[in-house]
């Protein structure tokens, strides 16, 4: 049977310190240190955020995430039949484990990672739960015979360094079954927010050309790349904007954001402006699989 991962144990890093340099270019080093040292601030505080989000939204995921569900099922159709023996997969992104049993039945070994300690706990399924950071996962090099990640890798801080990690993790001809959202997703929140002033009220996803182009950088074969809309349906524009909120996915990867709660003449005057299909309030995300491969 093939070994589990194996943690990393030297995740403390060092902080070189250089000779002195001359003025220009100390300043020039000066400037991009403190240019590095405050996105990763930055990176910071989205990851609390969405950490936060996330473990908030744990006892209800799973009455709310349906569109979660319908890609989850078309990305286990991608996964090659009778590949599977003797393998071990991570589900990354794993939430409240809600495809880790299905994936516990097609491989021998299946490890949970989630960046939220609540969603893991949520779950009583017994498998190996790692609370990690996507961006900074603690697994060695060739070590992992398949990954599985539904609906999570859109949250990374860097999705090109993300796709280099995962590569470097595979073992070869290990396989990458990933679903992410992309830019064109939530368009009817948008609108309706734009009605209220010009903040941005819905995360910013990456395009599908991005998405392509950082997974062949990263050295994957692509065998399938496939993008799908999927929507949901409700009742009310409150409903709507509330089933985001339901699922964790509030939280923005970005700046220009409104701070603060709406007032109740302003949440009115959103739910005025969303657009409505045969009086139902949808809600739509676009979706690539991606089904890849290691050399």
């Amino acid at each position: 049977m093939t070994a589990q991962p194996v943690l990393k144990t030297d995740l403390m890093q060092t902080r070189k310190v250089k000779p002195c340099l001359v003025s220009s270019e100390l300043n020039r080093e000066l400037n991009e240190e403190l240019t590095s040292e405050l996105d990763k601030e930055l990176n910071k505080e989205l990851k609390k955020s969405t950490q936060s989000k996330f473990s908030k939204a744990a006892e209800n995921y799973n009455a709310h995430a349906n569109v979660q569900k319908h890609a989850a099922s078309d990305l286990f159709k991608l996964i090659k039949p009778g590949f599977n023996k003797n393998k071990v997969c991570v589900d990354l992104g794993a939430g409240p484990l809600v495809n880790t049993h299905t994936l516990q039945s097609m491989f021998s070994s299946v490890v949970a990672i989630d960046l939220s300690l609540n969603m893991l706990q949520s779950s009583d399924l017994t498998t190996t739960k790692i609370c990690a950071d996507m961006d900074n996962l603690p697994l060695q090099a060739n070590s992992v015979d398949v990954i599985y990640s539904n609906f999570a890798v859109q949250w990374s801080a860097n999705f090109s360094t993300l796709m280099q990690s995962l590569y470097s993790i595979l073992k070869p001809g290990g396989q990458a079954y990933i679903s992410t959202v992309v830019e064109g997703s939530l368009n009817e929140i948008k609108t309706a927010f734009a009605a209220l002033d010009s903040n941005s009220h819905i995360n910013t996803f990456n395009s599908e050309l991005h998405i392509n182009q950082s997974v062949q950088n990263a050295g994957f074969i692509i065998n399938s790349a496939k993008k799908c809309i999927y929507t949901d349906e409700y009742t009310t524009p409150l409903k709507a904007i509330a089933s985001i909120k339901a699922i964790g996915a509030t939280t923005q990867n970005h700046t220009n954001t409104r701070q603060g709660l709406l007032t109740k003449s302003a949440l009115q005057k959103v739910c005025s402006a969303y657009p409505l299909i045969n009086n139902k309030a949808c809600v739509s995300y676009h979706v690539v699989l991606l089904s890849l491969e290691k050399d």
